[in-house]
Parts: C-alpha cells; sequence; structure tokens
C-alpha cells in the first residue's frame, strides 16, 4: 500500500526554486526539488516521488520528518563526512621527515619509525596513518632485505662462485 504524504509545504514556490538553482549539491538539490514536487502538488504519495528523484521511499519519508521536525533549514544541512581529525601532530611530521630524509638513518620498516616516535615524542601514531603519510606525502619506501633462503649453506655456494 503506497504511503500518503501529509506535510505541508510552508515555504514559498519562488523561494525554494532560487534555493534550487543556487545550491551546489546533488543531495541538496533533491531535497528541494522534493519540496518542489510537493508544493506543486505534482505527487501525492511517496512511491511516485521517491522514483522521480531516483531515491528509495524510506530515504524521501526520513527526509520529509526531518523537514517536519526541524524545517528547511534542518533538511539543508547535511551532516556526512565522517570524522576528518588529523592523526599526527605537526612536530610528529617534522620528526618523520628529519628521520627519512636523513642519509645517516637505520630505520628498516614502519614499525620501527613507530616505536621511535613513541620513544622520543611520546605519541602513538596509528600504523596505517603514519605508512600513508610516509609514502603519500614523502614518497618514501621502506624495504628490509630478506635472506634468499633460510638454509642456504655458505660453503657449499663456494662451489658455484668463480674464484
Amino acid at each position: 500500500m503506497l504511503k500518503k504524504i501529509t506535510t505541508v509545504i510552508l515555504e514559498d514556490l519562488s523561494l525554494l526554486e532560487k534555493k534550487y538553482r543556487s545550491s551546489t549539491t546533488a543531495l541538496r538539490r533533491d531535497r528541494l526539488k522534493m519540496l518542489i514536487l510537493l508544493k506543486k502538488g505534482n505527487y501525492v504519495y511517496r512511491k511516485p516521488l521517491s522514483l522521480k528523484l531516483g531515491r528509495r521511499p524510506t530515504t524521501v519519508g526520513d527526509w520529509l520528518r526531518l523537514y517536519e521536525t526541524e524545517g528547511l533549514s534542518g533538511l539543508l544541512s547535511i551532516e556526512s563526512g565522517g570524522n576528518n581529525t588529523k592523526t599526527i601532530s605537526e612536530s610528529a611530521k617534522s620528526f618523520i621527515e628529519s628521520k627519512l630524509t636523513d642519509s645517516n638513518t637505520t630505520i628498516t620498516s614502519y614499525k620501527e619509525l613507530q616505536s621511535i616516535i613513541k620513544e622520543n615524542l611520546n605519541e602513538n601514531i596509528p600504523y596505517g596513518a603514519l605508512y600513508t603519510h610516509c609514502r603519500r606525502k614523502l614518497k618514501s619506501k621502506l624495504k628490509v632485505s630478506r635472506k634468499s633462503h633460510y638454509k642456504k649453506d655458505p660453503t657449499a655456494e663456494a662451489v658455484f662462485k668463480k674464484p
């Protein structure tokens, strides 16, 4: 059974269209388009309106509930984007850069660099953040050379080498 929309749009149609033309994000434009279509009286049920907008009916219902409780400003404020807090401080960035650009450095792995930072600066930087920072910003590639074979015998190897 289709859900009927009972929300009354309080804003003027010209105001909504003006905001629609000036908006830059697709999500905000879709929300305004929903209000414009409802104000014009083109749609009465959520399902056809959601098909027109290319959204799910539950999304349209959530937007309508948000409009009823917080109004137009609440509907147009989009709070997505995640956690963008910095995990590496500026002092740690300069310390990392000085350690990696030093020609006399003995650092061979990012784990070792992580432990040096913890000892010297008392900062606990997650491995992923440290690795990404070093690779993207400083273009570093820390590699550890590995033994070619753990059972390699140096005396048996001498037979194959030229004198």
